[in-house]
């Protein structure tokens, strides 16, 4: 038997059992949506003229997924920062959305305090913290969850408040039963990559073992191009891993080239290809180019399919077939996925005075 298949082996490996959390995707996003009144932006936030998402780690993963869905139909700019620097563009006519699962991200509450000194109109979604206190001591428009484990295992908390807001603003043309059965396909898709599904029948726990001992090489394009790298960041902090994200059509110009050296590994490098039928005809073609150089190399890569109709739902569902991924190569690796010693390390550095 797999050791992806046996869970009393799963579970001496994943201590602080984040197996539960994993696959919580489509009821964290059910929960919030039910409760999408309480999210109540002022009229005056319709009356932007860009946007501007702040956040780090799986708050900045929410932004840059929601930018991909939004990049055909918003009418107005949007740019995710991810940084201590504040642009001298943003002004009271942007709309600043800040995302922090801790409430303590230090580039977050910089950026708070920059952006309100710029009289800009800002909404927070957090978990509490120092953010949620600043937020209400100034009066701004908020949305507080309350979550479980670490933040990059409450993605859809902070994803459904992002899109229920933006639909409140009439920011996108995403409709309600969009939404409703986006839910529902990701409760179907949940059950084929779960762990009581076996690796003869488990696309998540083949694509583990595929890139086991690799350094996995993960490329997107689109609305799939954050979603590759949110695939690194979670092969990164789940698995404890090495692993590159790149985006298409950028990577033909320039990556393309960079296989010949250093010859030593050659052998540990596995491609992911996270592909979709809506991608643009020119990249579909470069990328089935590419797949026949890599064929000539003998350098090996995996093609992903997107799941789903539209950007909506193939965005969240190979979203989720990462974190399921991560989650099981955590365990072939046999490291517990949920601690992040290095990061919390410098996190903790940077508060000292």
């Amino acid at each position: 038997m797999s050791i992806l298949d046996d869970k009393e082996k799963i579970k001496e490996v994943d201590q602080e059992n984040l197996v539960d959390l994993t696959g919580k995707l489509p009821e964290q996003l059910k929960f919030v949506w039910q409760k999408k009144d309480v999210i109540d932006p002022p009229s005056s936030y319709q009356k932007v003229k860009n946007i501007v998402f702040s956040g780090m780690g799986c708050d900045r993963a929410v932004s840059e997924l929601m930018k991909g869905i939004l990049i055909n139909e918003c009418l107005i700019p949007i740019e995710v920062i991810s940084d201590y620097q504040v642009p001298s563009y943003i002004n009271s006519e942007t709309l600043v959305i800040l995302l922090s699962y801790s409430g303590e991200t230090l580039e977050v509450l910089n950026f708070f305090k920059k952006t309100k000194e710029k009289k800009a109109k800002i909404f927070v979604i957090c978990g509490g913290g120092q953010l949620h206190e600043l937020v209400k001591k100034y009066n701004f428009p908020f949305y507080q969850f309350q979550g479980k484990g670490p933040s990059r295992a409450n993605f859809g908390y902070l994803f459904s408040a992002l899109l229920i807001l933006l639909l409140k603003l009439k920011l996108t043309k995403i409709k309600e039963k969009d939404f409703i059965s986006l839910i529902k396909l990701l409760e179907e898709f949940n059950k084929l990559i779960e762990p009581e599904t076996t690796l003869e029948k488990n696309v998540a726990k083949y694509l583990a073992y595929q890139i086991f001992d690799h350094i996995p090489f993960i490329i997107g394009a689109e609305h799939l191009k954050a979603v590759a790298f949110r695939w690194k960041k979670e092969i990164n902090e789940n698995a404890k891993t090495f692993a590159f994200a790149e985006e298409m059509p950028e990577f033909f110009h320039n990556s393309i080239v960079g296989l010949d050296f250093p010859w030593r590994i050659r052998d540990d490098i596995f491609f992911l290809f996270l592909e979709s039928e809506l991608y643009d005809k020119k990249i579909k073609k470069s990328l089935e180019i590419f797949k026949n150089i890599l064929k000539k190399e003998n350098l090996y890569f995996e093609t992903i399919p997107a799941l789903g109709k539209d950007r909506l739902d193939q965005t969240l569902t190979t979203l989720l077939l990462g974190d399921w991924l991560s989650f099981y190569l955590a365990i072939l690796n046999k490291v517990d996925p949920t601690p992040v010693e290095n990061i919390e390390i410098i996190k903790r550095k940077l508060r000292e005075k």
